[in-house]
This record gives C-alpha cells, structure tokens and sequence, in this order.
C-alpha cells in the first residue's frame, strides 16, 4: 500500500532495484541517512557472452599500465577468470571504496587510487591527474549498458582503451520483482539505468511510479527515459550513493515541512 502526501512516513522505505542485498553499498548508505532500504534486484548478474574472450583478456593482466574498475563484481568476474593473483605493479583505480577493497583482495599492487565519492565522474577527476594518459594501455572491465564515462574520458585523453565484457546483467523473474516490489510498499525508488528503469515499470507499470513520494534517477540519461514516460525524477548532482541519500533527505524534509 502506498503512502499519501497527508500520512508520509518519517522513516521512508526506499526501493533498492541494484543487485545487492541488505548489506549492499546502496542500501548501507540509505539506513546511514534514516531511510529504510527495500532490496528489489531487477536485473541480476550473469556470465558475459564470450566469456572465452574475457579469460583471455584476463590472463594477460600484465600488459596493461592500468586496470580501471567500476563494480566490485567487475574485479571478482575478472579475478576469477584470471584463476590466479594479479600481477604486482599494475596501477589499478576504482570506482568507490568497495570495488577499491575487491580489489586489494584480488592482490592488486601497488593500492588503488581511489575517489571519496562513488561516481565514475569523481574517478575521472582525480585520474586526470594521476598521469599523462597520452598512449597509456587501459584495461576496464565492463557491462552492456554501464556508464561510458571513463572509457570516453580515457580515450579522449589519448588513452589506448581496451574494454572487456566482465558480466552481464540480465532480467530478473518477473513474478520475483512483482512480489518484492509488494512485499517492499515503498515511498521511493531508486533507479539507476534506462534499463532497469524499463525492466520495472513493465513489471509494476508507471502509475507506481508516479504514486511515490520521490523517484531518483541516477544519471540524466535515466531520468530522461522516465521523464518520457511522465514519470517525474530527481537527479543527483553526480553519481554518488550518499548524494542520492541526500537528495532525498531533502525531499524528505520538503515534503514533512510542506
């Protein structure tokens, strides 16, 4: 059952459609922030379709001056096509603190550089810096649909990028999102792809959406694929998990003053 805007609830249930459990990166930083984390995975992870390639990709880790990961299941998909540590003195960077520990784990050396935030544009930031990327092998990881920002940040540096199918994600049972999504009643949504997007509103319809208190987009291009269905949503200044937090602690308070 939703909320309406007289009866809001002080601590909002938050829908989480990542692939990740209570414990997961999203849903720590909403309970940080007072919200109550619904976990609803959309898409779940599944293999690449040439793994053969990614396993070929992956026992040549050494050629490379830099390996550039975006998700923590990027450097476990590629760790365990490696079959072995990587190999020291390779530079590594990583899209927020978890994947920067996957990969440590993983037996990266020397430590990863690492932003404070967890949106690849916080990355790029501080690589532009790290070195003259003129000519430089990279090696990222990737996943059908992810964010394009380092790679093309990368190559219009003049980078010398090469990218790897790690994983792929894939659609989830429909009946399975249905009955989380009930089980979950939430006042807000996190969404953080076109895809994922799509994948819900064709499970739940749009009316569920809008019925929200608030629905957060990561990324504008997610936002515009909503916006075209007429569903409203807010945009967080980068992707950042605890600037989507923010976002809504102060649609929160707006709607709790209002």
């Amino acid at each position: 059952m939703q909320h309406d805007a007289t009866s809001i609830p002080r601590a909002w249930r938050v829908c989480v459609t990542r692939d990740e459990g209570p414990a997961g990166a999203l849903a720590t930083t909403l309970r940080e922030h007072a919200f109550e984390p619904a976990v609803c995975p959309v898409l779940v992870e599944c293999e690449p379709e040439r793994s053969e390639h990614l396993r070929r990709v992956a026992v040549r880790l050494n050629e490379f001056d830099w390996i550039i990961c975006a998700s923590a299941r990027a450097v476990r998909a590629l760790s365990a096509a490696r079959g072995a540590p990587w190999p020291p003195g390779v530079r590594t960077a990583a899209v927020g603190r978890r994947t920067a520990e996957a990969l440590v784990t993983a037996g990266a050396s020397p430590p990863p550089v690492v932003a404070e935030g967890d949106g690849a544009d916080l990355l790029w930031n501080v690589l532009r810096h790290q070195a003259e990327w003129q000519d430089v092998r990279v090696l990222l990881p990737t996943t059908s649909g992810g964010r394009r920002t380092l790679v093309d940040a990368l190559r219009s540096a003049g980078a010398a990028v090469e990218e790897v199918e790690a994983y792929r994600m894939c659609a989830r049972d429909r009946r399975a999102i249905a009955g989380d999504w009930a089980a979950a009643a939430p006042d807000a949504v996190v969404l953080a792809s076109p895809r994922v997007a799509a994948a819900l509103i064709e499970v739940v319809g749009g009316d569920a959406l809008k019925h929200l208190q608030a629905v957060v987009a990561i990324g504008h291009t997610t936002a515009d694929a909503l916006t075209a269905r007429g569903i409203p949503a807010l945009v967080p200044a980068i992707a950042d998990f605890r600037e989507v937090a923010r976002v809504l602690a102060a649609c929160r308070a707006a709607r709790l003053g209002s």
